[in-house]
């Protein structure tokens, strides 16, 4: 992908950039900040890409490649190490920022994670960023932008990262090869691409997703039991929370897109099961719904804590029965 390509996801983050590097008026030092997922990394590594390669980005030249892979000489990228960015880390930058290039162009660091940084890590940035050399540009990228020093934010150009819309996801899927189907349910789980890229190619969420429609049709017929249902199921809650996560969450959104439809809003996720909850929706009242939606936000909660997983699916089991 391109600088350009990223309009989609973040219109008005490339239209600066792109601006401002057509007009030659590129800030020494950058701040992006937003959630995570949002794929600041990704537009940082374009835009140096965009400082290199004579078509703006073609990620097929030696350049292009070369940052890719993180591995020219010119563009330095620091990452936080067990979840802090140390002085050390900084002193190596200081010391790679003074050194005489190997090869022309101009020199660009990226410095991801900045919230983890050490007090004397942060304040090294700070003159390192005060200072800045000709032809040099520095991009700290945060997820947490309330905790960066507010001297170092006054000295970037702060770029405002949006949470990426929910439409950009399913395309993004779609562009992968993920189904529609999946790929609306996927993009609930996460603002993240590329988490829910991998998620949408985890077969067990894909097993997860079906054993809650069976749940959630048994639910709405009456005609089978849950707790044998769930016996049956080849998908193993208890193995690990994150797979409860992600089935207590998946439950959630069916749940909600009944809700809806009680609501006549047919704008629903699960959409090729329209047509089964549009027949058997008499069957649920709006207060049984209610109930169900408040046992699986408190089994949410509660896996927060040292509970047994087994009770707590079968408890909820029985609730929802």
């Amino acid at each position: 992908m391109s600088l350009k390509d990223y309009t989609s996801i973040q219109p008005q983050v490339v239209k600066m950039l792109l601006n401002s590097f057509q007009k030659k008026r590129l800030a020494h030092a950058y701040l992006f900040e937003g959630e995570k997922g949002t794929k600041k990394k990704a537009i940082a590594m374009e835009f140096a890409k965009l400082l290199y390669c004579k078509d703006l980005g073609c990620n097929k030249c030696l350049n292009c490649q070369r940052i890719e892979h993180q591995n020219h000489p010119n563009v330095l990228i620091i990452e936080s190490e067990n979840n802090s960015i140390k002085k050390e880390q900084v002193i190596y930058l200081q010391k790679e920022y003074i050194k005489t290039t190997l090869e022309p162009g101009p020199k660009v660091y990226v410095i991801e994670g900045i919230e983890n940084m050490s007090i004397n890590a942060a304040n090294s940035i700070l003159k390192f960023i005060e200072e800045p050399a000709d032809d040099t540009y520095t991009i700290l990228i945060t997820n947490n932008l309330h905790q960066i020093l507010p001297t170092i934010i006054s000295r970037c150009q702060v770029l405002n990262f949006k949470p990426i819309a929910k439409e950009e996801i399913i395309a993004y899927l779609q562009k992968n090869s993920i189904e529609l189907y999946i790929a609306r349910i996927c993009s609930q789980l996460t603002n993240d691409v590329d988490k829910a890229l991998e998620i949408a190619n985890n077969e067990e969420v894909i097993n997860i997703i079906d054993l809650v429609i069976i749940i959630n049709q048994a639910i709405l017929n009456k005609k089978e039991n849950l707790l044998v249902l769930m016996e049956n199921s080849k998908v193993d809650l208890y193995k690990n929370k994150q797979i409860l996560e992600y089935f207590l969450d998946i439950l959630l959104i069916y749940m909600r897109d009944i809700q809806n439809l009680h609501n006549n809003d047919e704008k629903i996720t699960f959409i090729n099961e329209l047509a089964f909850i549009k027949e058997h929706l008499h069957l649920i009242t709006k207060e049984k719904l209610i109930y169900n939606i408040k046992q699986v936000l408190e089994a949410k909660t509660a896996i927060n804590y040292n509970v047994n997983t087994g009770l707590l699916v079968d408890h909820l089991m029985l609730n929802l029965m």
